[in-house]
């Protein structure tokens, strides 16, 4: 007698697919709740700012965005600070060239991830009022960290996190960001706790009284881990959309995008607990049209069912194409699903055998 697997048979995983399309209404909605920066900016002077960027190798995304801090409208005195975290392609060479102020980062302590250890030691130079932590590969408006800082005054807020206007680099980075953030959001511990870490703005009060980043020294996604632990100890903190206020590219290519998306697919499913069943839910189904494929070539399933389990992953991941202005990419929305479950799967297969993830460098 031949074996088969009780739980699987070729036409239940054509149907799977459709299991995309509501778990991709409630990313949607968890998204959708976030509320919008408000456009206009209060008349009157704000307090005072620093900009504080960690940079490792960001040579080239330096060029573009030290010009937009520059150009800043901010009502009242700001400070750039760039810290070069042990580059090797000249970052800092570029950041004095714009005229900002540049320290090198002291040797990485252990215990701690290479950008909390930069944006803890900025912030302990800085001189402003409030604190404004940003990638290197972001561009801003020239009224965003103004409108930021204004909202956060203005609501007595501790802290205040954007989520940008995001860019990809082309269309696999839009097919497979479209899959990984619709599964971020569908993750309600990281839709309520998220501070996105391309754009944190902090009180120094606030900053100085938790610990700052040195409370999440050793958290490969510092970000998350700093959302959860100030909203975890009262301070008030509020993430909007700010897709106005800056903009983000966040891969410059297969190999960096294969890499970033190993460690933000593994690091969040370990995050999320026993709520990593959403993105799992998520992006199974969202395969589930190759398994199909894979049917109709072995003669177990006629064309037909093909039709009926493809559309399903384009509906389920349309939203996040047409975000990212590559609608057409959702057309190829199981290889994406395809690309996120091998990176997440080698990220934990690698942290369970103790071998780390590699970041810029490093071991995280």
């Amino acid at each position: 007698m031949r074996w088969r697997p009780a739980l699987f048979s070729w036409p239940r995983s054509a149907w799977l697919s459709w299991l995309a399309v509501p778990l991709a209404v409630l990313a949607e909605r968890h998204y959708a709740a976030i509320p919008p920066l408000p456009a206009e900016l209060p008349d009157g002077a704000l307090p005072s700012l620093s900009v504080i960027v960690p940079a490792r190798d960001e040579a080239d995304n330096l060029r573009r965005l030290l010009p937009s801090l520059q150009a800043l409208d901010y009502p009242g005195p700001y400070e750039v600070i760039v810290v070069d975290d042990d580059s090797g392609d000249g970052t800092a060479a570029v950041a004095a060239a714009h005229g900002v102020r540049v320290v090198a980062a002291p040797p990485l302590p252990p215990g701690w991830q290479g950008k909390a250890h930069a944006c803890h030691y900025g912030a302990q130079i800085a001189h402003g009022e409030w604190l404004l932590f940003t990638d290197a590969d972001t561009v801003h408006a020239p009224r965003g960290p103004a409108l930021a800082v204004a909202y956060a005054c203005r609501h007595e807020l501790d802290a205040l996190s954007l989520w940008l206007h995001q860019v990809p680099h082309g269309r696999l980075d839009a097919l497979v960001l479209a899959v990984a953030f619709t599964g971020l959001f569908g993750i309600p511990a990281v839709a309520r706790d998220l501070c996105n870490g391309q754009f944190v703005l902090i009180h120094r009060r606030a900053y100085a009284a938790s610990g700052g980043f040195a409370a999440v020294r050793g958290e490969a996604l510092e970000d998350l881990a700093l959302g959860r632990y100030l909203r975890r100890r009262g301070y008030r903190v509020a993430l909007l959309r700010g897709d106005h206020a800056a903009q983000v590219t966040m891969y410059r290519g297969p190999r960096h995008l294969w890499h970033g998306i190993t460690r933000l697919g593994s690091e969040s499913l370990r995050w999320a607990g026993w709520q990593a069943i959403f993105p799992l839910a998520f992006v199974t189904a969202l395969v589930s049209p190759l398994v199909t494929a894979v049917g109709v070539l072995a003669g177990r399933l006629r064309v037909a069912w093909l039709f009926l389990a493809w559309p399903a992953a384009i509906i389920a991941l349309w939203p996040w194409t047409r975000r990212l202005e590559r609608p057409e990419a959702a057309l190829l929305a199981p290889l994406g699903g395809l690309w996120v479950q091998a990176t997440g799967l080698r990220g934990l297969i690698r942290r369970a055998l103790g071998r780390g993830l590699h970041w810029k460098g490093r071991r995280v």
